[in-house]
């Protein structure tokens, strides 16, 4: 049933490009912008309530963020795509136990913060929201989107003061996304012509742009780089080439952890890393 659904949306897709391009760019875009997030379960809940839980708007929506600890040392964990604030869960307990304040929200259109979109221009305005209005911070760790729209916020906004950064399977080009839509749907080449160009209009660049090499050149802080080898949705090659681009870099490749990269040894190498003294090079 999801295969046939696919491909009608597909057809569905390439006949409005001839008959009415417009709605086609405007359900294109909603597409492509969808995570299709998985619902907060009862588990989920019951761990995040153990937070001091609060919300902050973004553009006339709730975002929901989380607080745990007290510690000196202050991190925000930004999660990645249809996923939520749950999945730094083993990652949060080991570091309640040490000297850190552990913040987290979820992203619009992700668990339980409202909205129905969510692209990285969104994450980045988001992020850049959290850490302008709310709590400056001075570490990161961010998974899958959640590092691609980090590094754009670095690059963008200069004024954000992390002393250092964890990103974990990052993707590396948003043109990417839009092959594997293409492909998925087996839209023709208007089609993904009037997608672009709405989300040229609405992001204000091409895709092209959206480039997670281009960000980090300038990038100086210290980063800790990681991957899975057998990472299926995102391609590690993109790491590697970052772990070049970025002077103050470490880059640490696993071996089938895939790409949600949870385990207790890897956990404990991103804490020690947030925890030692690293010289900065400019």
């Amino acid at each position: 049933m999801k295969k046939i659904i696919i491909k009608l949306t597909g057809v569905y897709f390439n006949i409005l490009a001839y008959v009415k391009p417009s709605l086609l760019k405007e359900k294109g875009y909603e597409l492509f912008c969808n995570p299709f997030s998985r619902k907060v379960l009862p588990h989920h809940l019951k761990f995040l309530e153990t937070a001091e839980m609060f919300q902050f708007q973004f553009e006339r929506k709730n975002v929901q963020a989380y607080k745990w600890g007290n510690g000196s040392k202050k991190v925000l964990l930004i999660h990645g795509w249809a996923s939520n604030t749950f999945r730094w869960k083993k990652i949060i307990e080991k570091m309640k136990e040490d000297d850190f304040t552990i913040y987290a929200f979820d992203a619009p259109a992700h668990g339980l913060s409202e909205g129905k979109i969510l692209n990285l221009l969104i994450y980045k305005n988001c992020l850049d929201a959290f850490l302008k209005e709310i709590i400056t911070v001075d570490y990161a760790i961010a998974h899958s989107v959640g590092g691609f729209a980090l590094q754009y916020a670095l690059h963008d906004n200069k004024e954000i003061d992390i002393k250092k950064a964890v990103i974990m399977g990052a993707p590396g080009e948003a043109s990417d996304f839009f092959v594997f839509y293409k492909n998925l749907l087996s839209l023709n080449a208007k089609s993904m012509k009037l997608i672009i160009e709405q989300f040229k209009h609405e992001l204000g660049y091409y895709p092209s742009y959206f480039s997670a090499k281009e960000f980090s050149k300038d990038i100086k802080i210290p980063i800790l780089l990681i991957h899975d080898k057998d990472d299926k949705d995102t391609d590690s090659k993109y790491t590697e080439t970052l772990s070049e681009v970025i002077k103050n870099s470490r880059l640490l490749l696993t071996e089938g952890l895939g790409h949600n990269l949870k385990s207790k040894e890897l956990d404990y190498e991103i804490i020690n890393f947030i925890k030692e003294e690293v010289q900065v090079y400019y």
